[in-house]
């Protein structure tokens, strides 16, 4: 993954013809299409839908018109656009830190975006998912609805690259446990391109996402799954939380 150049147009702001459909609703809470803010609780929630319980993710949030359904473990019907001004409103920052930085003529560098500690911090969030309703209502951080594939390194029990491997024969662990990165997308011959491309938050790091995975093998397709102990079923209706990182 790389960070565009500045000529590129990177930063992740409205075009002048976007007008998005804000609406105050009390001192503290706002509308944002489908999106609700709540500025003193310092979250915002919006609706999505179960996806997958198995196979291979790459994306955590996709839009129901994107063409990356088929790895996405949640789908949603809200903006992208709308998310983007949500979380500005919400006081979250962007970062570029994961984009590694090209040249002129697009070759890596190499080198990656040097970013303010502060912006860092303001940059990290927390997703959290709630489903079912009274006593069997639910509430967990969305890392624990994802697993990682442990697979064995070649030579080991006689593995080789090209076996075939059931679920007996690797370590399945939590996705670990930690903030995710808003990002914030950017804009492209005059288009947000998270709403071009109906990507929200990504697993797999992708620059046109408005939040990214930081964390380990963030640029690996495939070693991560639904965790299907605690995935609701496919099309559960769950309440997505999004909030500032408290570290």
């Amino acid at each position: 993954m790389f960070c565009l150049p500045t000529s590129y147009g990177q930063e992740a702001e409205p075009s002048s013809a976007a007008r998005p459909d804000i609406k105050q609703l009390n001192e503290h809470e706002f509308q944002i299409g489908k999106i609700h803010l709540n500025q003193k609780k310092r979250e915002i929630n919006f609706g999505a839908g179960i996806n997958m319980t198995e196979g291979l993710l790459e994306y955590l949030i996709v839009s129901t018109k994107s063409n990356k359904v088929h790895e996405a473990l949640l789908l949603s019907d809200i903006s992208p656009l709308n998310l983007n001004i949500a979380l500005k409103l919400l006081g979250v920052a962007e970062s570029p830190e994961l984009f590694e930085i090209v040249d002129e003529d697009y070759r890596p560098t190499g080198v990656f975006p040097e970013v303010d500690p502060k912006v860092k911090a303001n940059a990290r969030i927390d997703i959290i998912v709630e489903w079912g309703q009274g006593d069997k209502k639910k509430s967990h951080p969305i890392n624990e609805l994802i697993h990682h594939i442990g697979w064995p390194k070649e030579g080991e029990h006689g593995f080789k690259p090209q076996d075939e491997l059931v679920l007996d024969d690797i370590i399945l662990t939590t996705m670990e446990a930690g903030p995710w990165l808003s990002t914030g997308s950017y804009i492209h011959e005059g288009q947000y391109k998270a709403e071009v491309v109906g990507i929200m938050a990504a697993i797999y790091t992708a620059q046109p996402a408005i939040i990214n995975f930081p964390g380990k093998d963030r640029l690996a397709g495939d070693v991560w799954i639904p965790n299907k102990k605690i995935v609701p079923e496919e099309g559960t209706v769950v309440k997505v939380i999004i909030k500032p990182h408290q570290s």
